[in-house]
């Protein structure tokens, strides 16, 4: 007589297999992980300058329109420019010149507003202005 061996079908992952998986994985991760802070910091950035842009888009605007923002460093104009100023005479005199950035949002600004020699704000893309703006 004989016997019939069926044959024996496996479904499913080894333990092997699974672990090599979890390796790859990690790997991966390992690699991309530190990268993100990368990404974090060029948002940054990014935001940092978007908002020096509209500060000093308030400000030129103001300027413009006569208004007359105060002496001093580039803290002392910002701090002015986030108040918001009325120009003293003319059409606009009852318009209100301000910056939407919040004042709490504005100290990594600071790196790309310069001041020239006249005391008048500019914008500087390198970032490589005084970073408390005075």
């Amino acid at each position: 007589m004989k016997t019939k061996q069926l044959a024996r079908t496996h479904s499913g992952f080894s333990l092997i297999e699974l672990l090599v998986v979890i390796m790859i994985i990690g790997l991966l991760a390992s690699i991309i992980v530190p990268n993100l802070g990368f990404i974090t910091s060029e948002a940054d950035k990014v935001k940092d300058k978007r908002n020096a842009q509209n500060i000093l888009l308030a400000y030129t605007t103001g300027v413009a329109a006569g208004v007359v923002w105060p002496e001093g460093d580039v803290a002392t104009q910002v701090a002015a420019v986030l108040e918001g100023r009325n120009p003293s005479s003319g059409s606009l005199a009852s318009m209100m010149f301000q910056s939407t950035v919040a004042a709490d949002k504005v100290s990594g600004t600071y790196l790309y507003i310069g001041i020239k020699p006249s005391g008048e704000l500019f914008f500087d893309s390198t970032g490589g202005q005084n970073a408390t703006g005075h």
